[in-house]
């Protein structure tokens, strides 16, 4: 399978340096400008890892958004900065980002090490999946959906639905509380784990994507719920 990274960067000789990289390797990857991008191309991709440039971002900004998204890149995450000091790598490791390079970039290093990432966070993904095979899967069915917690996997009418994966976290917390009705700090605590901005906005988008992607009817849900007033339930 290729693998596919986001690159968030603006600059030009950087781009070009993983482009070339990226063709001796036949990996592909997206380019995104800003933060903001790069966080909303997270949700539309199933990515191998992170490419992130510190040139033209504060370091809060990189924080930020480091936690934001961690917990939806099963791949390693690499820093670029133009400078390194001990707060820098302090601060980027308590973030839990895997690698923080210092220009100038050094492809013949560069290249080993994610080749060594991805294959870190891919052996014992194998080894699970081993010992998956002698277990019971997690199934839940709910009218025409079955929802495998094993697995990750969401099927409607026996077709499998592709979800992000923030999308089926959120969906496995509500079948976890079938019939409780969730407001939306409930749902960023339990799916996200830690406050972020924007509450509202954020489960609203992935609610909405669910019913899209899941319900007969996206207006009229039958089994992601809207309680007016005090958040959602699922049924």
């Amino acid at each position: 399978m290729t693998k596919k990274f986001l690159l968030m960067s603006q600059q030009d000789d950087l781009v070009q340096q993983l482009q070339a990289i990226c063709k001796k390797e036949h990996w592909t990857y997206e380019l995104v400008t800003t933060p903001t991008g790069l966080v909303v191309a997270l949700e539309k991709n199933q990515i191998s890892g992170i490419w992130w440039d510190m040139t033209e971002v504060s370091l809060d900004t990189t924080i930020a958004t480091m936690t934001l998204i961690r917990s939806q890149v099963q791949g390693p995450i690499t820093v670029f900065t133009p400078r390194l000091t001990e707060r820098i790598q302090r601060k980027l490791y308590r973030a839990h980002v895997d690698d923080i390079i210092a220009f100038p970039l050094l492809p013949s290093v560069f290249r080993p090490l994610i080749q060594q990432r991805l294959w870190t966070y891919h052996y014992p993904q194998m080894h699970s999946l081993a010992d998956n095979t002698t277990k019971n899967d997690t199934v839940i069915t709910t009218g025409s959906w079955e929802i495998n917690q094993e697995t990750y996997t969401v099927t409607k009418n026996d077709k499998t639905i592709a979800l992000t994966p923030k999308e089926f976290q959120l969906l496995s917390y509500l079948v976890d509380h079938k019939g409780q009705v969730l407001n939306r700090d409930q749902l960023v605590n339990g799916v996200w784990g830690y406050d972020i901005l924007d509450t509202s906005r954020i489960v609203d988008i992935h609610i909405s994507h669910l019913r899209d992607k899941l319900e007969d009817d996206s207006q009229h849900p039958t089994h992601l719920l809207t309680v007016r007033g005090f958040g959602y339930k699922f049924v």
